[in-house]
């Protein structure tokens, strides 16, 4: 057979390898392996065998070339065996493909021997190219130098077994196309693997990409809603549309929340899959996701999914924490207020008790205002209210003082009319006029004035109650600005630091690091103490 006809034949024979290897990627233990970063043995076997079977065939996908002369392409599949198998399957192969080579030609056992260990060395040599490279690394021109050093050192192998005139001028004239076949063999297959493992990373990151757009669509859903049926639907619909599925539901013990289907209900068909939702170890509902006709999830969709439910999982979670948090922040606000009442109605007892002796008749009608004023304000369910009618309370309660101290007490107010209907805190300003009396204007023998100020700044209200009376002890005032550095300091000093506490403590509650408390010494006397809180 003349040249022409011989690289003819390889060619029709690559052609058979070419569909051989596009078979096995179709293959699902291949595509198994392909998906995990390192093989299990029962995968390595699988591989083992179907690349010894290519082997194998490569013997007879042979063309004759004088007198004992062949040009074969059993080198394909023990090298594409150990580039994408590694060593295990690389040595297998070989030994699988020398295998038919014996029944081929009976009388050159020296040289089939030669051939079956240069076969194991090629093996060998692929494999250490893949723990070197990886699988997904091995280039087209890696494929080519394997290839082409594969048949150097078959040939080495032959002729220095051999050690022949004749056979040294068949190699010589075989050693040309039966290199370019091995090469182009070993390349039209790592091309054909490469292109599936192109595809897989295609499909992945369009799975990935739905999975995160997913992710963005319904992010916060169950936090922001809770555990509703229309959040539930909104999770349904939103999987529907962008997974392409025919049917999505989430149940929960009592049934159907939400279902997005075409035709019938699928949650029991054996193409769908189950995505739980887990709450305190608890499973509270699961999302039934299934594909139309027998098309199934791949295992990295699978667990794409998966990874979606305990995200939503994460956020039940993070819902119930957000309800206990608000649960807390009530009963903490609530332990509050009920620290500042008996503190409020304890001094207008003693007021009461200072005048009902000498001043019946206003004893009597200060009784009366207080209980209007009590009823009014410890039935006032919110735990804030518009500064109109905080002001109104805080009038209420300086008549009620001016019973007791007459002329001595001075009041004068600075509020701006924008400022009226902003909410604030419930019994604060009161609390803080309280503590200038009680603690600024009753220790001077003359009395003094108080300052109510009320003035929007930006995007923030300030609300401030400035006496001129003796000061703020230094230790007091110093403990009191260390309450934003640490909201835990306990209060150790006279009740005005425990009263400013109080207050801190519940603008901490209500606004957090938004919310300022600021208290400062005059230079000219008194104390001023100002609250920041966000506008509207």
């Amino acid at each position: 057979m003349d040249v022409n006809g011989l690289v003819l034949e390889i060619t029709k024979n690559l052609s058979v390898i070419a569909l051989a290897v596009y078979l096995i990627t179709q293959w699902k233990p291949f595509r198994r392996a392909m998906n995990q970063s390192s093989y299990s043995y029962k995968d390595k076997w699988a591989l083992l065998v179907v690349f010894g079977m290519l082997s194998a065939v490569g013997n007879y996908l042979n063309v004759p070339f004088q007198q004992d002369g062949m040009v074969h392409t059993r080198l394909v599949g023990t090298i594409i065996g150990g580039l994408f198998g590694g060593p295990l399957v690389g040595v297998g192969a070989s030994i699988i493909g020398m295998i038919p080579r014996y029944f081929i030609s009976v009388s050159a056992i020296p040289i089939i021997v030669v051939a079956g260990i240069a076969n194991i060395i090629i093996g060998i040599v692929a494999g250490y190219i893949n723990k070197r490279y990886g699988a997904r690394q091995i280039s087209l021109k890696i494929a080519c130098l394997v290839g082409l050093l594969s048949e150097v050192i078959l040939r080495i192998g032959v002729l220095w077994q051999s050690q022949s005139v004749d056979v040294f001028c068949v190699e010589k004239t075989i050693a040309l196309p039966a290199g370019m076949a091995t090469c182009l063999g070993v390349m039209i297959a790592v091309y054909i693997i490469r292109g599936v493992y192109q595809d897989e990373d295609i499909h992945k990151a369009k799975a990935a990409k739905k999975v995160i757009d997913i992710i963005f669509c319904t992010r916060g859903v169950f936090r922001q809603q809770g555990f509703t049926q229309e959040a539930a639907y909104h999770i349904a619909k939103t999987m529907y549309d962008i997974l392409t599925v025919d049917y999505v539901a989430i149940s929960s013990p009592q049934g159907i929340w939400a279902a997005c289907m075409q035709g019938k209900d699928k949650k029991n068909s054996p193409n769908t899959i189950s995505l739980p939702l887990i709450l305190a170890d608890k499973k509270i509902a699961e999302i039934y996701v299934s594909r139309p006709g027998l098309r199934s999830f791949r295992s990295y969709e699978k667990q794409w999914l998966l990874r979606f439910a305990e995200l939503l999982s994460l956020e039940l979670y993070q819902m119930e924490l957000d309800r206990k948090a608000v649960l807390l922040s009530q009963a903490e606000v609530a332990v509050l207020k009920s620290q500042i009442r008996p503190h409020f109605i304890f001094n207008m007892l003693s007021t009461i008790k200072a005048i009902v002796s000498t001043e019946p008749e206003q004893a009597k009608d200060l009784i009366c205002d207080l209980s209007s004023f009590l009823r009014n304000r410890l039935h006032h369910a919110s735990d804030t209210i518009c500064l109109k009618d905080e002001l109104e309370a805080v009038e209420t309660y300086i008549r009620l003082e001016k019973m007791r101290y007459g002329e001595r007490l001075q009041v004068i107010q600075h509020i701006q009319v924008e400022t009226w209907m902003q909410r604030v805190p419930c019994f604060v300003l009161q609390m803080l006029v309280e503590n200038a009396i009680k603690h600024g204007i009753f220790k001077k023998k003359y009395g003094g004035t108080i300052q109510i100020c009320a003035m929007r700044k930006q995007d923030q209200l300030i609300l401030s109650v400035q006496d001129d009376g003796m000061g703020m002890d230094q230790a007091i005032l110093q403990q009191v600005n260390h309450f934003s550095i640490d909201h835990d300091i306990e209060m150790k000093s006279e009740s005005t630091g425990i009263g400013l506490k109080n207050i801190y403590d519940r603008m901490h509650q209500l606004y957090g690091e938004r919310g300022k408390f600021l208290v400062e010494n005059l230079k000219e006397g008194g104390t001023c103490v100002s609250i920041i809180i966000p506008w509207g």
